[in-house]
């Protein structure tokens, strides 16, 4: 007899996207020890149906996974269970690759990548082709650099990271999504459970674990200080623009006849533009006024994008 808390998680799973990982944010609430036996009996079968029929047995094995990723912290828990999610893994991608799904073999490739955080992973027991996309995978996912969670409790807790037990802050994590648990020690704290994107833009993140309320959040840059106020930037490029201009035309008439005639002809042309000595230094005054200006203007347009960026990347997510 199946408790209520296994057919909760079980009726959770929804079938993700073409091309998708295993469900990254299933949740379930306290489960007997038969109800995680069952979870990893039903990946096994899964693996024995996608040995026998890859494209039937796929499914199978992102449900399999999904719910088995639920029991977080039983399966950070258990080696044997750890080894069953990387391998019903590694055969996911396998049979992807079979099915001519090399999009969705790759997600779920990187997905155990980010799980084994360095372990290696036995990809070579399953086919040439298997070990091909783990080399290829890995080494896409080294060029992207490296992130860290923190997280910081208020009282003794336990943290796993997609169901592997970890520090309270864990660096050189290839960057992605991540599942995060983090358990009070003592129970006077529910379970925060939460996903964390690690991007290039935000490789960092820290959570908070505290007495009064449970938080997450992606530690944001500092607010940038512009060089000088947007307005004098653009004012300071276009007199400079200007000035520019102005020397150029000092410079071009200079030697010539104020009327157009023949400067050669003394009588028709007394007297001649001496303005190249002008023209020169207005042109270089302007110049380096046109270059400081789009100097400053370009520096702080970059920083503040980049800022901008980084504010929009902080996402989060908490459910219990």
């Amino acid at each position: 007899m199946h408790s209520a808390a296994f057919f909760v998680a079980l009726l959770s799973i929804a079938p993700p996207a073409e091309g998708e990982a295993p469900a990254p944010e299933l949740v379930t609430r306290e489960a007997t020890g038969d109800d995680y036996a069952e979870a990893i009996e039903r990946v096994r079968k899964a693996q024995r149906i996608s040995n026998e029929n890859p494209e039937a047995g796929a499914q199978r094995l992102r449900d399999a996974i999904a719910l088995l990723q639920a029991f977080g912290p039983k399966l950070a828990r258990d080696p044997e269970g750890q080894e069953v999610r990387s391998l019903a893994q590694l055969m996911l991608a396998r049979a992807l690759l079979a099915s001519n799904e090399a999009e969705g073999a790759r997600a779920v490739m990187d997905e155990a990548i980010r799980t084994s955080r360095g372990d290696p992973l036995p990809t070579s027991e399953l086919g040439p082709g298997l070990d091909a996309l783990y080399r290829e995978r890995r080494g896409v996912l080294a060029k992207l650099g490296r992130g860290s969670i923190a997280v910081d409790c208020s009282s003794r807790c336990s943290v796993y990271i997609n169901e592997r037990p970890t520090q309270r802050r864990t660096d050189g994590l290839v960057l992605g999504r991540y599942r995060v648990w983090v358990e009070s020690d003592d129970g006077s704290q529910p379970a925060l459970q939460t996903t964390v994107d690690l991007s290039e833009a935000t490789p960092d993140a820290a959570l908070r674990f505290g007495a009064t309320e449970v938080s997450t959040d992606v530690e944001a840059p500092q607010q940038v200080k512009r060089i000088a106020p947007r307005w004098l930037e653009i004012s300071t490029l276009v007199v400079g623009v200007a000035a520019v201009g102005v020397g150029a035309a000092l410079w071009a008439i200079d030697g010539r006849c104020p009327g157009g005639a023949d400067p050669l002809d003394t009588a028709a042309c007394p007297q001649v533009y001496i303005t190249q000595a002008a023209g020169i230094t207005t042109l270089a005054l302007g110049g380096a006024v046109a270059l400081t200006g789009s100097v400053m203007l370009a520096v702080d347009e970059v920083r503040v994008g980049r800022q901008r960026g980084r504010q929009v990347g902080l996402t989060w997510t908490l459910r219990f």
